[in-house]
């Protein structure tokens, strides 16, 4: 069961993270329990033709590339991606708007299974319904938009090796942190792709070498005196990426489910199957089915600042 559930983890990371050559890693402040609007999936071995649905998406408060993803779970031997090309996408709002999602780039396997909203205008602290139809099997989930967050400043460091030279640029950010009231947040790098019509930060640049950071407000304090966001691409690793050009620091306002959800990938990804580091047992997700699905819809809000970093 333990060899088992090792593979089913691998073949979902290389799934949810689309492509071998996206590494992620993820740092978090807290252990979570399981909360009350996420169900967890078994993970059953896959027989004969069984297909599983993976569910990628972000829809946020700037209205940046707004997407739903849908890919079959793939086994670990396989190296293409396995997109969803004739779903039926809907979301809609509980301000009574709804927009069917239209499939995006087709013309390279990292961009296939793309579905982008091109009418709705999401806004904090509504609500929003997904519902995906793919061959009559239906999913849906229900998300609420939380306050987004303010990066109020962003400062620059430098990491230098042992030898004296310039190793990589740390952007630290500063923020406000509302201590009356619960949140949590994430935290990461990409390229400024500001000028593309699309998400820059999951779509535009799916080979993004960056650590996402995951925050609890519990271990903040009132102003957020500067924090990394550049770190490194796996959880053990200590090399973190150099920067050089233009780049956005990015700052979500996530859900507590969301948060509970990167959670359940860092164990998988900290995890080497063995007896005290075992694969965990069930996969977080907010979408409900009669069908076996994995993933999640994100609903985000979100703050960026850009900065540029220079080449040593």
């Amino acid at each position: 069961m333990v060899r088992y559930r090792k593979k089913f983890w691998a073949s979902l990371l290389r799934s949810l993270l689309n492509d071998v050559y996206l590494p992620v890693s993820i740092s978090f402040l807290l252990l979570l329990t399981p909360f009350s609007c996420v169900q967890n999936v078994e993970l059953h071995l896959l027989k004969g033709n069984e297909k599983v649905l993976v569910v990628e998406s972000e829809f946020n408060n700037l209205n940046t590339g707004n997407y739903v993803r849908l890919t079959w779970l793939r086994q670990v031997q396989d190296k293409q991606v396995l997109p969803v090309d004739d779903a039926l996408i809907v979301v809609s709002s509980d301000s009574g708007e709804s927009d069917t999602l239209e499939q995006g780039y087709n013309y390279d396997d990292l961009f296939k299974g793309y579905y982008f909203s091109n009418n709705l205008i999401c806004k904090p602290n509504r609500t929003y319904k997904l519902k995906i139809d793919v061959g009559g099997q239906i999913y849906e989930a229900t998300a609420t938009m939380p306050r987004p967050p303010k990066i109020d400043s962003l400062r620059l460091d430098s990491i230098y090796g042992s030898s004296g030279k310039f190793n990589s640029t740390l952007p630290f950010i500063y923020f406000k942190e509302p201590l009356e009231e619960k949140n949590y947040y994430m935290a990461k790098v990409c390229y400024d792709a500001s000028n593309e019509p699309k998400n820059p930060c999951e779509v535009i640049f799916p080979k993004g070498h960056w650590g996402l950071l995951l925050l609890d407000d519990q271990y903040l304090p009132a102003y957020v005196n500067g924090i990394n966001v550049n770190l490194p691409s796996m959880p053990k690793d200590d090399f973190v990426q150099n920067l050089s050009g233009n780049y956005l620091a990015i700052l979500y306002s996530v859900t507590p489910e969301c948060f509970a959800y990167y959670q359940a990938l860092l164990d998988a990804l900290k995890s080497d199957g063995g007896v005290y580091s075992p694969s965990p047992a069930n996969h977080p997700t907010n979408i409900k089915s009669d069908h076996k699905v994995v993933g999640f819809f994100h609903v985000v809000s979100l703050d960026s600042y850009p900065f540029h970093a220079l080449s040593f």
